[in-house]
């Protein structure tokens, strides 16, 4: 009798945890670690797959030279594996940079380039280069640039929908005094699908409230998350208790489980970036070094030699606009403005003159469509944005960059400043001639608020994400929107 019980009991063990399987199983992919990781060996398999296609396409296709296949298969997983080190290293298997709305093209694309060049290094140290056509060598980085951005997209684009459907979501346990904790999930839910409450926890106390359903105390929570309920806890007491808080983390410290502490409620008055501890000091970051500033050198060389460039090569066009502008209308060539320029410093713009006037007051008028004040050459230019080549010399003047958020008149800007309290952050920049807001459309006029606040997110998002491959990328696409013009 006693072999049977035992017997059924397992059986019935070993039901319970067939049945938990699946449901284990869809808790993992539920989370964004692993569609990342899933991301990253669809990346790599179409590096590998592109191999493939080229020899295809280029050798047995276009040449109509047939080989062996391994040859050109053997250094494909040397570089998916290189190209995974150097995505990962640029952050963009970063679980928050594939839940953005925005590709990062130009980040990847120098990714693969910089992965390519090391692998055409080893495969010249370890003499195998002769080996292999240059055709086919282009042919593949072409195909993998395809596959690479393609899978990316996709894949971003699914972890986007199912973010916003509650099915890829940030598992989440609070843990804490009752009402601390009914006031931090009343602010936590603002967060959405993304972010789903499925756990309450709650420590010893007096006070009761029927309005909050809980899970358990401290020991509860801890079998959860010994079964990875939950991807993040929170702990949420005021901040006198202390030797409640200090007792909480102690407890769970131990875990893997990522581990938040809330003492305070109240909204700060400005926007923090984590924190920073000098000795015993603790400060809450306001704003971090743009990653820019961090890169100057390497940003300002670009500048000054595509501005150097671009001034010499552009010589002949620069001195037929200057003469149909003193035939067009009388005034000056060039029309100088006050612009705020890196740290509030104030320049002086350099542009073609478009205008019979030229404003540099108090209130200043912004151009409009079928605005009067454009002279007749004046709506070519500005329609071609060939008036704004002249910014190639505040560029070698070091005022502005190539790319960068692009400068507003003095009286605009400080009306801005007073419409939008970020509108000051593009300012830790140079200025530039072009910006990930201009290649998105918002140039131009700003009729309303909401102009305003869209082309400060954008310059915002420049500021943070920039890297040198972001610049190239800009560059890239104000190419195909050059001709559009402003008014």
């Amino acid at each position: 009798m006693a072999n049977t019980s035992a017997r059924v009991e397992f059986d019935a063990l070993r039901r319970r945890q067939l049945f938990r399987l699946p449901v284990a199983w869809a808790s993992k992919f539920s989370k964004l670690d692993t569609c990342v990781s899933v991301l990253a060996i669809f990346e790599a398999l179409s590096v590998i797959l592109a191999a493939g296609a080229a020899k295809f396409l280029y050798l047995d296709l276009f040449i109509g030279r047939m080989q062996p296949w391994w040859p050109y298969l053997v250094p494909a997983p040397l570089l998916a594996a290189t190209l995974y080190l150097f995505l990962k290293r640029a952050d963009l298997y970063d679980s928050s940079s594939v839940g953005q709305p925005v590709v990062p093209y130009g980040k990847i694309f120098g990714v693969l380039v910089t992965s390519f060049l090391l692998l055409l290094g080893i495969l010249f140290i370890l003499k195998f280069a002769d080996w292999y056509s240059r055709g086919w060598l282009l042919t593949w980085l072409g195909i993998s640039a395809l596959l690479l951005i393609t899978v990316r997209i996709v894949g971003m684009h699914y972890v986007r929908r199912k973010m916003a459907q509650g099915k890829i979501r940030q598992r989440i346990a609070m843990f804490g005094d009752p009402d601390f904790v009914a006031a931090m999930k009343a602010n936590a839910e603002i967060a959405g699908p993304s972010a789903a409450i499925e756990g309450i926890y709650l420590a010893p106390t007096d006070a009761r409230r029927e309005d909050l359903l809980s899970d358990g105390g401290l020991d509860d929570l801890k079998f959860a998350i010994e079964r990875r309920r939950y991807d993040t806890i929170i702990i949420g007491f005021p901040a006198e208790q202390i030797g409640r808080i200090k007792a909480a983390v102690n407890d769970l410290a131990s875990y893997s489980t990522e581990l938040l502490l809330c003492t305070k409620l109240e909204r700060e008055p400005h926007s923090v970036r984590g924190a920073r501890h000098i000795g015993t000091l603790r400060a809450d970051i306001v704003n971090l070094v743009p990653l820019s500033e961090s890169n100057r050198v390497l940003k300002a060389a670009l500048d000054y030699i595509l501005a150097g460039i671009g001034l010499f090569l552009l010589s002949p066009l620069l001195i037929l606009i200057a003469i149909a502008i003193k035939l067009d209308s009388p005034g000056p060539v060039f029309f100088r403005q006050r612009r705020y320029g890196q740290n509030n410093r104030i320049f002086r713009i350099f542009k073609f003159r478009t205008m019979f006037v030229t404003e540099d007051g108090q209130h200043i008028k912004q151009a409009e469509r079928n605005d009067p004040r454009v002279t007749r050459i004046g709506w070519f230019l500005r329609r071609t944005s060939l008036d704004e080549l002249p910014q190639l010399i505040n560029v070698l003047f070091g005022d502005m960059s190539i790319v960068g958020p692009r400068p507003h008149a003095l009286a605009h800007d400080q009306l801005f400043d007073q419409q939008l309290d970020l509108f000051s952050l593009r300012r830790r920049v140079r200025p530039g001639l072009t910006g990930w807001a201009q290649v998105h459309g918002f140039r131009g006029e700003t009729k309303t608020t909401l102009d305003i606040r869209k082309r400060v997110e954008h310059d915002l998002y420049y500021i943070d994400n920039w890297s040198i491959w972001l610049d190239v990328e800009i560059m890239i696409r104000t190419i195909f929107v050059l001709f559009r013009g402003a008014f």
